[in-house]
């Protein structure tokens, strides 16, 4: 007797879902696979939605893969989204009162932005919005819909979300407040050096950027938004305090969510702690990191990487997720920024081993940091060039020394041709600590 195909079953259509559908269909061409969405009928890149905000792309224009990839890898498509998860019955309960069986599942269903603390940023759903975030791309339409040239806005919220949420919504012509509660922007990636730098930066382009900025709460005042602390009064207010795993749904499903974080509690193989053949992937999925501490990792190739092991571990293999060394870019305004390798969020004590070499050049946004312990390169930190963390990486993993990287910084250049090249400058300091 035929045994029938496996049911691997998918929620979540973004970067590690489709990703570990891939995986799956290459690995096994017989087994039905079943990818369920209710955000947007084909995966797109949610870290391009700021050039959607502002014109530059269309929607289509962020997709990763062309539209024909669910015909050609015979993916089901399910335009729906799973409000329950029956883990013992292995059943799916759909908004639309469908259910669905599986043999296999993953779940990809990445972030939702963290809510404001104050219960009346979100009260009375029949007057209108004045409150909104930048994370979805529901959030997108909102605030597209609402920002208007001439109003003003407060941004609440030191980090990568929101220095695009204040960049789109100062691009359009809105007065844009940049409220973070820390004593310099993006503490958990930035130094104070590099930080000033870039909200200096921020400033030059019209956004009035505030450090140690704590909003105590707010309320509304006819069809603006006051705010609570700063004292400041604004059209709309855009939260972008941070995210957390899309994981409500699951509550009662009798998988494990961590407590704090909401993320699913996977193991090694990235399969729930609780659910034998249930997994997580992605932004929801509480993983372990190199210094041992357990959390989400809400990163693109982290989920990409995540995705692929997943499946993997879907069809049987002894397979273990642990990421390797760190990398990032991103975008300050027009300011880029490329990290690599490990640069301590805390200061280190005295007579730990860690230096730190810095330069910024005198008249524009543009430094390096490079992090060094008992004399191998740890990490680095570039701003205001493009820089090639590929090759980062590797000097890391061959523990180069500082004086080895400055004398070859211009291999990792990206665009050498346009820019001049790396030069120490007078004003590099290496100093104890980092």
């Amino acid at each position: 007797m035929a045994v029938a195909a496996p049911h691997h079953v998918i929620v979540g259509n973004s970067i590690a879902g489709i990703e570990a559908a891939i995986t799956l269909r290459n690995r096994d061409r017989s087994a039905r696979i079943t990818v369920i969405s209710a955000e947007h009928p084909h995966p797109f890149a949610r870290v391009s939605l700021m050039y959607v905000f502002c014109g530059q792309l269309s929607l289509k224009d962020t997709q990763f893969y062309p539209e024909d990839l669910y015909d050609r890898m015979r993916f089901e498509r399910v335009t729906d989204r799973v409000v329950a998860v029956d883990a013992a019955q292995r059943t799916l309960r759909l908004m639309s009162g469908a259910t669905l069986a599986f043999d296999t599942l993953l779940l990809a269903v990445g972030s939702t932005a963290r809510k404001l603390p104050w219960s009346n940023a979100y009260a009375d759903p029949a007057l209108p919005r004045l409150v909104h975030h930048f994370v979805t791309l529901n959030d997108l339409h909102a605030l597209d819909a609402a920002a208007k040239p001439g109003m003003s806005v407060a941004v609440i919220g030191g980090g990568l979300i929101g220095v695009e949420a204040a960049e789109v919504l100062q691009q359009r012509g809105l007065k844009t407040h940049f409220l973070i509660r820390e004593p310099w922007y993006f503490p958990v990636a930035l130094d104070a050096q590099e930080s000033g730098m870039v909200a200096e930066h921020m400033r030059g382009h019209g956004v009035d950027c505030r450090t140690e900025c704590s909003v105590q709460g707010l309320e509304r005042a006819g069809s603006k938004v006051r705010l609570l602390g700063p004292e400041l009064e604004v059209d709309l207010v855009v939260g972008a305090i941070g995210v957390e795993p899309a994981t409500a749904f699951l509550a009662g499903s009798g998988i494990a969510l961590n407590p704090e974080t909401g993320g699913v509690e996977t193991k090694d193989n990235l399969e729930s702690t609780s659910c034998r053949g249930i997994f997580a992937a992605g932004d929801c999925a509480q993983v372990t990191w190199l210094d041992g501490s357990r959390r989400p990792e809400q990163l693109w190739y982290t989920s990409r990487d995540q995705g692929r092991i997943a499946a993997a571990a879907m069809l049987g293999d002894d397979v273990c997720y642990r990421r390797g060394t760190w990398y990032n870019s991103a975008k300050f305004f027009d300011v880029e920024y490329t990290t690599a390798g490990f640069l301590p969020p805390e200061r280190t004590p005295a007579g730990s081993g860690w230096q730190t070499w810095f330069q910024r050049a005198p008249d524009r946004a543009v430094s390096q940091r490079i992090v060094v312990r008992n004399g191998a390169v740890k990490g680095f930190n570039g701003l205001g060039g493009r820089w090639n963390h590929n090759v980062w990486m590797q000097w890391i993993q061959q523990r180069r020394s500082l004086e080895w990287v400055l004398a070859h910084m211009n291999e990792a250049r990206f665009d050498e041709e346009f820019t001049s090249p790396f030069t120490v400058l007078p004003s590099a300091a290496l100093t104890e600590g980092a």
